[in-house]
């Protein structure tokens, strides 16, 4: 797995623009192309529902132009905006893409990494958002339906040159999860960066205390060139709390976590961790599918 190619959604707001320069630094880093891409309201599809029957305002087609020709020009305040923060943090190499397309947000996302060739999607989170606001739904369903690895920026991230040297990912330590692990790794690889793969035990009953890290290593994973890997273990009935912990100690620039049902993410919390972790952790949060 390599990223050569970045789609990040944008809504125009502070967090958007936070992560739209994010995800800049990233294609940067990774010689990637990048397109922004925002989807405006289709008032001709969703047309208003009144008593059983639909019903279109006489100036719908205006109205639909209206929309449209609003989210151009806002788009397009955008892109400057990131032109002029590139030349300031000398961003070069890159030209970024972008279009604005009528559509639910999430449709228009998913429709294009079906149809298209995107490695990655970038997209900005706000912290203590509410999973039932616009927002929050919007991530998640990406979360959970993107085929391709969803990294989302918390709203006071600031991307560091050193960014991407230190991943954190937590695991159970099963077989079933040397899969998840090999296919982070691959995505590490082209850089010089130190996965962290831990076990945060809830029990306090330290059950890997004794386990032979090295063995699971050399059994399930391999060695993967240009990869640093350390295995630890931590003791947090609190999970989110550990993780936490573990970040602020390591210095760890993104936390990794996938959605294979063995992992101890969904294990241990069920799909309510990836909620907690995009609302309270302080650094990226990159999300990849991986088999079961």
């Amino acid at each position: 797995v390599s990223v050569k190619s970045i789609l990040v959604p944008v809504d125009f707001s502070q967090y958007s623009f936070n992560a739209a320069k994010y995800a800049l630094h990233v294609a940067h880093q990774k010689e990637a192309s990048i397109m922004f891409v925002h989807a405006f309201y289709d008032a001709v599809s969703n047309p208003i529902n009144f008593e059983s029957f639909y019903s279109y305002p006489a100036d719908l087609s205006d109205t639909q132009h209206e929309i449209e020709v609003d989210a151009i020009g806002k788009m397009e305040n955008f892109m400057n905006g990131l032109k002029k923060y590139m030349d300031i943090e000398g961003i070069k190499g890159i030209k970024p893409l972008h279009r604005v397309m009528a559509g639910a947000a999430e449709d228009v996302i998913l429709s294009m990494i079906e149809s298209e060739q995107f490695d990655l999607i970038i997209v900005g989170s706000r912290v203590a958002v509410p999973f039932d606001s616009w927002f929050g739904s919007f991530t998640n369903t990406l979360v959970e339906k993107s085929t391709i690895p969803v990294m989302t920026i918390p709203e006071d991230a600031v991307y560091k040159k050193s960014n991407f040297k230190k991943l954190m990912y937590a695991t159970n330590f099963d077989k079933s999860d040397s899969v998840a692990i090999r296919k982070l790794l691959s995505i590490a690889a082209p850089l010089e960066t130190q996965v962290h793969i831990v076990h945060i035990d809830i029990t306090n009953e330290n059950p890997f205390i004794n386990f032979d890290l090295a063995h699971f290593k050399e059994k399930y994973i391999g060695n993967i060139e240009d990869v640093k890997m350390v295995f630890d273990l931590i003791v947090n009935k609190d999970i989110i709390k550990g993780i936490e912990n573990y970040i602020s100690e390591k210095d760890i620039d993104i936390l990794a976590v996938t959605t294979h049902k063995r992992n101890i993410i969904t294990s241990f919390l069920k799909p309510s961790i990836t909620k907690e972790l995009l609302i309270q952790i302080p650094v990226p949060l990159l999300v990849f599918h991986s088999n079961p």
